[in-house]
C-alpha cells in the first residue's frame, strides 16, 4: 500500500482517527472542530478545525499545522509530539497510521520520493509556486564542488559581492546529487561551521526543485544569518525578522545588517526563546505581503507584543527579495527610523 492510499483511508475514517487520538470532536456539516491536539493549554473548543472534503486542518490559535503539515498525518504527528513531550518525526505518524489501519507490514509502505514543499524550501525562491517540492539528501563536501558566486542568483538580480559574502554558489560536480543546483549554506550560531544547506534547482525542469541536506536538520532552533547579524543586533538592541534568505540578501545590499530569516512564516518556540536572550527592545517583522504573511504577522504579534516594541512595515511588493535598493530606502527606511541610517 502506498502513502496516498493510507492517507485516503485515514481521511475516510477521520472521525475514528480523532476519537482514537482521544479528541472530543464536534461535527458541523463538512467540518470537525475540537481543542487543538498539537499544543498544550488549548482551552478553545474550536481551536482546531478539519475539513472532511479537503482533508486539511488548521489550528486557529497557534497555526500548529504549519509546524506539523496540514494533512491528517500532521494531526497525528502533532498529537504524538504533544503526548511524548518532544517532536516526533513523520515516520512515527506513519507507524501509528499503519497500526490503526491494521497494516502489518508497515515497514514496507512505499513512500513517495518527494513531499509537498514546506516553508523551509519555499523561502529559497521568492517567486515559488505552490506545487514546488522538496526532498532531503545526505551531506556532501560543499567546498569541493561549489563555484561562488551563484550564476543562478546573479541572474535573479543579486550582486556578486552579496553572494560571495553569504557563500552562495552553484554545484558544478556532475557526480554530485546537487549538480545544477544553487547552494545556500546555513551556519551554526558562531559561524564556525556549515550545519546544513538548501539546494535550489537552477533549471525549471529539474525535479525535485529543492533539496535539503543533511536529512533531519531542525530549522526551529536556528535563524539564518544569526552569526553575521548578532553584533549589530546587540549594538542596536533591535532585529529585523524576514521569511527567507533572499530577503536577508536584499536588505544587506541596502545596508541593513541586523537581519535574520526565521525559515518561513512561523516563529518557533525555540526561536522565541533564543530572541529572549538577546536583550532586545525592538523587533521589526518584515514578512511577505500576502494573505499568509499577514496571518503570520498576527500570530507573531500575539507571541511577542508583551515583551518587545514591534513594528510591521508595509511594502509595495510581494516580498523584500523583489524590491530594489531604491524601493527599500524609500519605503522601508522611513518605517524603521532609529534602527538604520537612511
Amino acid at each position: 500500500m502506498d502513502l496516498q492510499k493510507i492517507k485516503n483511508n485515514l481521511n475516510n475514517r477521520a472521525e475514528e482517527v480523532f476519537r482514537s487520538l482521544g479528541m472530543e470532536i464536534e461535527e458541523v456539516g463538512d467540518n470537525i472542530y475540537c481543542n487543538c491536539p498539537a499544543h498544550e493549554g488549548s482551552d478553545n473548543p474550536r481551536a482546531f478545525s478539519f475539513s472532511k472534503d479537503k482533508g486539511i486542518w488548521k489550528c486557529w490559535t497557534r497555526d500548529c499545522q504549519q509546524q506539523y503539515r496540514n494533512d491528517i498525518f500532521g494531526i497525528i504527528r502533532g498529537y504524538l509530539s504533544k503526548q511524548n513531550g518532544v517532536d516526533v518525526g513523520f515516520s512515527e505518524a506513519l507507524r501509528w497510521s499503519c497500526n490503526f489501519l491494521k497494516i502489518k507490514q508497515h515497514k514496507h509502505v512505499v513512500i513517495p520520493e518527494v513531499i509537498q514543499e514546506d516553508d523551509f524550501a519555499r523561502i529559497v525562491n521568492t517567486i515559488s509556486k505552490e506545487n514546488n517540492i522538496v526532498k532531503s539528501c545526505e551531506p556532501i563536501e560543499l567546498d569541493k564542488c561549489v563555484d561562488i558566486p551563484s550564476k543562478y542568483f546573479l541572474s535573479r538580480g543579486f550582486k556578486e559581492e552579496t553572494l560571495g559574502h553569504f557563500q552562495v554558489g552553484d554545484c558544478y560536480d556532475k557526480s554530485s546529487k546537487l549538480y545544477d543546483r544553487s547552494i545556500i549554506p546555513i551556519h551554526n550560531d558562531d559561524g564556525t561551521s556549515i550545519i546544513a544547506c538548501i539546494a535550489r534547482a537552477t533549471k525549471e525542469y529539474k525535479h525535485p526543485k529543492f533539496l535539503i541536506t543533511p536529512t533531519g536538520f531542525d530549522k526551529r532552533y536556528f535563524f539564518y544569518n544569526y552569526h553575521r547579524a548578532i553584533e549589530s543586533i546587540k549594538q542596536t538592541s533591535s532585529v529585523i525578522l524576514v521569511e527567507g534568505q533572499s530577503d536577508v540578501w536584499r536588505l544587506h545590499e541596502a545596508g541593513i545588517i541586523q537581519c535574520m530569516s526565521i525559515f518561513g512564516r512561523t516563529l518557533s518556540k525555540e526561536q522565541e526563546t533564543k530572541l529572549s536572550t538577546l536583550s532586545l527592545t525592538h523587533i521589526v517583522v518584515l514578512l511577505d505581503n500576502d494573505q499568509a504573511g499577514r496571518e503570520s504577522k498576527v500570530q507573531i504579534q500575539r507571541q511577542l507584543n508583551r515583551f518587545y516594541r514591534l513594528s510591521f512595515p508595509k511594502i509595495p511588493t510581494k516580498d523584500i527579495g523583489e524590491m530594489t535598493i531604491e524601493q527599500i530606502k524609500k519605503y522601508v527606511f522611513p518605517q524603521i527610523k532609529g534602527i538604520v541610517n537612511g
